[in-house]
């Protein structure tokens, strides 16, 4: 697997544009809300590849939620894992384990990054 042919991929669906030899930022054309765009990163650490929403998403969400809520914490837990994804110092990570798997996982984060940042249905206020 290889950052630069997994960047050509998504280049085919999304603007990307090389940051560094072992990043890349993805816009995705999706929007978090109105206003801000959902903006991923494709970067390797250490021999892994992996999408990456630089935090973004739990910027975002700290403005609108009580992020240390203990329902706040279950909802963004059962959401990410249901797309298998992690948490790590507030960065959003996807693994990526092939190069078949990358457009899938891009399509999936972004609708994980549309459920995180709308999960206020499922309270009675933000």
């Amino acid at each position: 697997m290889n950052i630069n042919t997994l960047a050509t991929k998504l280049g085919n669906i999304a603007n990307v544009t090389k940051i560094s030899e072992t990043e890349y930022e993805i816009v995705t054309g999706a929007k978090i809300n109105p206003r801000t765009p959902i903006t991923l990163h494709l970067a390797e650490n250490n021999g892994n590849i992996y999408l990456s929403d630089k935090k973004n998403t739990l910027k975002y969400m700290s403005q609108i939620y009580e992020l240390k809520s203990i329902d706040v914490k279950n909802c963004i837990t059962a959401v990410i894992k249901i797309y298998g994804f992690n948490i790590s110092s507030g960065e959003l990570i996807a693994t990526l384990k092939s190069d078949a798997s990358v457009i899938e996982q891009y399509y999936s984060m972004i609708i994980c990054i549309g459920q995180l940042a709308n999960m206020y249905a499922f309270f009675d206020k933000p």
